[in-house]
Order: C-alpha cells, then sequence, then structure tokens
C-alpha cells in the first residue's frame, strides 16, 4: 500500500471521513508530491541527514495506531476527549478552523506526508472555566514493524480552562524498524493553564519526525515538556508563539541517546506582542557514538516590548565518540527587552567522579549518580506526577 492518492482516499472512505478533510488530506498530498526531500544545502537540515530514510517502505499503515485513551475518574460537562478522527465528523465547528493551521502541511515534504496520511490521534476540547483535576493520557502503540504509524494530537484550552495532558508513544517491540510520527498542536485560549508531556519511546531503528507548536493568547501559561528516548533518528520541532500580552511559555526537555541513535531538535520561541515571558531548557546526555543537534532561535517581533526570554541547551557527553552540536540563536527587532541565551557541551567532571569513586562508588554507578543529577532540575519542573514517576522509570532503565 504505497504513499499514493488512492490510498489516501482509502483512508478516508475508511473512517467516513467530511469532504473538509477529504480536502484539507488532498491539499496535503498535492505538497507531498511538489515538495523536494530536505538538501543539506537548506540550513535547518545542514547537519541532518535524511537521505538514507524512503518513506515508502513503511507504506503499510496501521490505520488505528493502537490508540488508548487514560481518562480520569470523572470528566467535567462539556469536556470533549475521542479519537480525532472522529471529531473532525462530530465537532467540524472545533476542528477545522485549527487543524493543521499551526502545524503547516506545507513546510517541508515530511510534514506533508504526515497531514496526508495521519491515521490516528485524539482530540481534547476544555470549555471556558473548566478543571480537570486529574491527567489526561493518550497512548499510541505500533504493533508492527516496517509500517508507519503517524498519530496527531489537537488540543483546545478555553478561556480560564486549566489541565494536564500526556502523549505516551509507545513500541510493542523495541527494536522495530519504520516510520513514526507524533505531531501536536496546542491553542490556550486566555488565562488557561495547559501541562502537555510528550514521551518517545518508539522502536530503536524507527525514523521519528515530529511537530509540536503552540498559540498562547493573553494570560496564557503553557508548561510543554518533551521526552526523547527512542528512534534510531529523530527530529523533533518545539514551537511556541506568544500573541497575547501576559502570555508565558516553559518548554522543557530532556534526551539520552545512545548506540548510533541522532537526534535532531529545532525549537522557536516567538514573541508577537510586549509583556510576554518565555523560558527553555534542553538537557541532554549521549553515550557510545550518538549524535545531538539543537538549533533554537528567540525571536521578538517590533511590537513585543518588555518581553522577557531564556534559552538553554546543556549536553553530557558519556563517551569519547559522541557528539553535540548546539546552535543557539536570537533574533531581536526590540531593544526594551531581557533575553539571554547559551549552551554547553562537556564530559562528566572529574573531580565530581573522583569525590564518588573516593567514597568507595563503584564507576559505574557514579556515573548513573551524576547524571541523574544532571536531569534532576528539568525533572521536577515536569508538570504533574504521573508523568514525572513515568520519566523517572524510563531514565532509570536506560542507565541501567
Amino acid at each position: 500500500m504505497p504513499f499514493t492518492l488512492e490510498t489516501m482516499e482509502e483512508i478516508a472512505s475508511l473512517h467516513g471521513e467530511p469532504a473538509w478533510l477529504r480536502k484539507r488530506r488532498r491539499s496535503s498530498f498535492d505538497a507531498f508530491e511538489r515538495l523536494p526531500a530536505p538538501s543539506r544545502i537548506d540550513e535547518e537540515w545542514r547537519r541532518t541527514d535524511v537521505s538514507g530514510f524512503d518513506p515508502g517502505q513503511y507504506s503499510k499503515l496501521e490505520h488505528l495506531d493502537g490508540q488508548k485513551l487514560v481518562l480520569p475518574s470523572t470528566l467535567p460537562p462539556g469536556v470533549i476527549l475521542k479519537p480525532l478522527r472522529q471529531a473532525a465528523q462530530d465537532h467540524p465547528d472545533l476542528v477545522e478552523p485549527r487543524l493543521f493551521s499551526l502545524v503547516h502541511a506545507d513546510r517541508d515534504r515530511f510534514t506533508a506526508l504526515h497531514a496526508a496520511f495521519f491515521t490516528g490521534g485524539t482530540f481534547l476540547y476544555v470549555p471556558d472555566g473548566v478543571v480537570i483535576e486529574q491527567p489526561v493520557i493518550g497512548q499510541h502503540f505500533s504493533h508492527e514493524g516496517g509500517t508507519s504509524v503517524l498519530p496527531h494530537t489537537l488540543i483546545v484550552a478555553g478561556k480560564g480552562a486549566r489541565f494536564n495532558y500526556l502523549d505516551e508513544y509507545i513500541a510493542e517491540d523495541g527494536n522495530e524498524i519504520g516510520y513514526r510520527s507524533g505531531s501536536t498542536e496546542i491553542f490556550a485560549g486566555e488565562g488557561s493553564q495547559v501541562g502537555y508531556v510528550a514521551v518517545q519511546k518508539w522502536g530503536r531503528n524507527a525514523w521519528h519526525f515530529a511537530d509540536q507548536r503552540a498559540e498562547l493568547q493573553k494570560d496564557a501559561s503553557l508548561r510543554l515538556f518533551n521526552v526523547t528516548l527512542g528512534a534510531r533518528f529523530s527530529k523533533t520541532r518545539v514551537e511556541a508563539t506568544l500573541q497575547g500580552q501576559g502570555a508565558d511559555a516553559e518548554l522543557k526537555a530532556i534526551y539520552f541517546a545512545s548506540g548510533e541513535q541522532f537526534f535532531d531538535f529545532h525549537t522557536l520561541q516567538d514573541h508577537q506582542v510586549g509583556n510576554t515571558r518565555s523560558d527553555l531548557l534542553f538537557k541532554g546526555a549521549l553515550q557510545d557514538v550518538a549524535r545531538t543537534v539543537y538549533a533554537g532561535l528567540i525571536r521578538i517581533e517590533k511590537g513585543a516590548a518588555r518581553s522577557d526570554a531564556y534559552q538553554a541547551n546543556r549536553n553530557l557527553v558519556l563517551s569519547d565518540h559522541a557528539k553535540a552540536t548546539s546552535i543557539p540563536m536570537l533574533e531581536i527587532d526590540n531593544n526594551d527587552v531581557r533575553c539571554t541565551h547559551g549552551a554547553t557541551v562537556g564530559p562528566v567532571d572529574p573531580l565530581s567522579m573522583f569525590y564518588l569513586r573516593s567514597r568507595g562508588i563503584p564507576e559505574a554507578t557514579a556515573k548513573r549518580m551524576i547524571v541523574q543529577g544532571f536531569f534532576g532540575d528539568v525533572l521536577d519542573r515536569i508538570p504533574f506526577e504521573h508523568a514525572r514517576a513515568l520519566v523517572e522509570a524510563e531514565l532509570e532503565a536506560r542507565l541501567g
């Protein structure tokens, strides 16, 4: 089943999708056919080689992507939580104006492919003033190697709404190969408070592409946390657009790369109006011959006076053959702002290792303790306990 127009129409027919969504898929497919594969002469892809990836090898689609929703004991009245394909039919007034309006299908060939062939995902709408005390969890499973699993999450927070959401991407076979995505669009309404965590645990031989984009209105607060552990190749964009005064975006991530894994991160903190704040901290550890690339941009637009923006990328290199590249960037069109950015790449501190070893702690245990301490301040910022415990357990497993 190749990635063809006929396949796309078959997906739409299988789920009885409305005409507007079929049209949107068709437009995305046209972009997929029109756009060239990313080249290393493109700035965003200079350090990221996708020449070995042919999505046509994985054109068998897992149509329902093994989705499972874990709900709180009760959902307040007015909350809509259902599979995205069903929400597109039942609530077009909420879904149609927003779906792929932040994650633009024509950004590159892989984004277009995702938009044309996405096979599952979740829609969450929380009305004005509604609070969900317990986290909402969306789990996405891949059951078979050599396939494509392309879920998409759409979250809409009404004025003053408050809740936490977890996306978990899980491979049943930790060594499976395939094409995977896990993209998310978040609309944070005025005064809303949204916590979002994505934990990526696809198979160690998978190719993974993801876009996580958020739009924040006046006085909205977003705490977005990304965890990348799986896939042989993973490219993730995390972008927040602050459109209303008082908006506050906290963007955090941890990643642990080992073996021959390659992780690429691009971030954007886009301050479109003044009196806004963003705080980004990405921390990663690398061992064996793993490689990571981080490139982040703080953009302060002309009318965004009195914006505060912080950006930091910290990398702990655990072997002589692992390599981390970090490129923090600023683009400031207003002189009444406060911005800082920075990056570090370095090995385990020999003095710390000596201190632990001198107290009888074996080398492997000492190194594990140092890595745990390195991640500790980020783990503490995960917005809710369930996700924090999950991430800590995953890191423990990776560290042995």
